[in-house]
């Protein structure tokens, strides 16, 4: 008889089972009680795992079974989050020396760690199960570019490389650092990202699919449950030390939220056919937007945000 561990330590197979609602209500938990840097560090060093333990032959069995169609559907649904890890793996490292505090800067390492270990985990995956792989990881990352939107593109791509630019080019630029963090951290990780893993893992838990994969994508949402509330807490603690602080924050949200949700939201073209089969276009930007409402709830903010359809009445 297996016995379950507290969520917090459970192992890679007892995570495939977990429906992930359970994994988001972590970061729920963590912004009504923030916790500190150390204790986000603490929090890392209990929960690691391993990418490479993972045995994805039941998954590739599965590939194997699959007619064309749902492959492209599984491509299109993942390849965004491989190669937004990527990117994230990229970018980070000029937000560490940037930070002004030496306990941020010190969990900041952590995040870097794990972006890493997912890339790799999606890389895999990637490569043992969905058969994609061009030897060169630069390589296969840009064959999967084209299973993305231009609105994903430009947040992922293009947006995260710019802010990181330009925190690299002035580190003392406050500024820079706090448009950065709400970007990666509340619209990036805590919202698209938290939409995007809820819709995907609950649709394979529900239909058994990819079990391998589950698990670690499951342990990849435990993860960013740490970045997020992070992120939420520098937010917060940065406008607590100088109002002004707000008005980026603002900025940034105004800035990139509305792509986020559009690069969330199927095509105009294919809403009409979702709702024939009695499908709601919308859950997952309608998900997103909650989140984030949460999020800028807890910095400290008040304002508007882009409007999305509710759920359609059959």
């Amino acid at each position: 008889m297996s016995i379950e561990l507290p969520l917090e330590n459970a192992p890679l197979t007892q995570l495939q089972q977990t429906p992930i609602d359970n994994v988001l209500n972590i970061i729920d938990q963590g912004l009504v009680h923030l916790p500190s840097y150390r204790e986000l560090f603490y929090r890392w060093e209990r929960q690691q795992w391993r990418a490479e333990e993972i045995d994805f032959s039941p998954d590739r069995f599965q590939w194997e079974k699959m007619g064309q169609q749902e492959r492209q559907d599984r491509l299109y649904g993942l390849s965004a989050f491989f190669r937004g890890e990527a990117c994230v793996t990229d970018t980070l490292a000029p937000y560490i020396t940037a930070m002004p505090d030496e306990e941020m800067r010190i969990f900041l390492t952590t995040q870097l760690a794990d972006e890493a270990r997912h890339t790799v985990f999606f890389a895999r995956f990637f490569k043992e199960v969905l058969e994609i792989d061009k030897t060169r990881l630069e390589d296969t990352l840009e064959n999967i570019q084209q299973y993305m939107n231009k609105h994903l593109q430009y947040i992922l791509i293009d947006s995260l490389a710019d802010v990181a630019e330009r925190i690299r080019q002035e580190p003392k630029n406050l500024a820079h650092l706090i448009e950065g963090i709400t970007l990666y951290h509340v619209i990036v990780e805590g919202t698209m990202a938290l939409a995007g893993q809820r819709g995907i893992l609950e649709l394979y838990r529900q239909n058994n699919l990819f079990p391998a994969f589950r698990g670690g994508f499951t342990a990849v949402a435990r993860d960013e449950s740490r970045h997020v509330v992070f992120g939420v807490k520098f937010l917060r603690e940065m406008i607590q030390r100088d109002a002004a602080n707000a008005r980026v924050v603002k900025a940034a949200i105004d800035k990139y939220a509305q792509v986020a949700f559009t690069a969330l939201t199927p095509a105009d073209e294919n809403i009409p056919d979702i709702l024939a089969m009695q499908q709601d276009p919308w859950v997952s930007p309608r998900y997103a937007l909650d989140s984030l409402r949460k999020k800028i709830k807890v910095i400290g903010l008040s304002m508007d945000l882009p409007v999305v359809p509710p759920p359609p009445l059959f």
